[in-house]
């Protein structure tokens, strides 16, 4: 079992200084890039990302298995389509892909989590909430000692939950959202409103 996130490409920036990566190495692969970052936070540890013209897939890397052969044999278990829409990866039929959410961390706004509408129809709210272009938006209550109020947009396919936080921008890595002069929340709400289409595919 493993995994791996996909992100768009202009996350490079703040993904390698959250892991405060020094550049190890660098390979043509698969119609992209391949680097491989030693980490300092966890020092232990080695991140890479594979780039595509548009969106990266990423993910850490542990002893023993962290050596160049291992992170190139991971990244080359799909066929990855990067499209100016989204990434897809296909495994034929020599792997099971398969999951049950995705979690992904986008720069400047929080934590997205995305699942099908039906194992996460539970959580729709029964009132009307903003029409947005990808679907209806609701403000979810947030926890007593959190800091800004989760979001749930709901699609044709996909349940989405945004966790605003005080995340850095993708054009200024290292520097918070707040301290840029905005609030989590207005990011957040921002983001989803301008998503145009976000699908769940089994």
């Amino acid at each position: 079992m493993w995994a791996l996130e996909l992100a768009p490409k202009s996350s490079l920036g703040s993904g390698v200084f959250s892991v405060g990566g020094r550049e190890r190495e660098r390979f043509s692969l698969a119609g992209g890039e391949l680097v491989i970052y030693d980490c300092k936070d966890p020092q232990d540890a080695r991140w890479a990302a594979w780039l595509g013209p548009w969106h990266m897939a990423h993910g850490m890397f542990y002893a023993p298995m962290w050596e160049s052969h291992d992170i190139i044999e991971t990244f080359s278990r799909v066929a990855w389509t990067d499209t100016p829409e989204g990434m897809t990866a296909d495994p034929g039929q020599r792997f099971d892909l398969s999951m049950a959410l995705y979690m992904q961390t986008v720069a400047g706004v929080g934590t997205l989590q995305v699942q099908s509408k039906a194992s996460g129809a539970d959580q729709i709210p029964k009132w009307r909430g903003y029409e947005a272009r990808a679907g209806e938006i609701w403000r979810l209550e947030a926890a007593p000692d959190a800091q800004s109020q989760p979001l749930l947009m709901v699609t044709d396919s996909a349940v989405v939950t945004l966790t605003p936080w005080d995340a850095p921008r993708e054009s200024q890595p290292g520097v918070s959202v707040r301290a840029a002069g905005s609030a989590p929340d207005e990011s957040a709400a921002d983001f989803l409103t301008k998503v145009k289409r976000l699908d769940w595919t089994a």
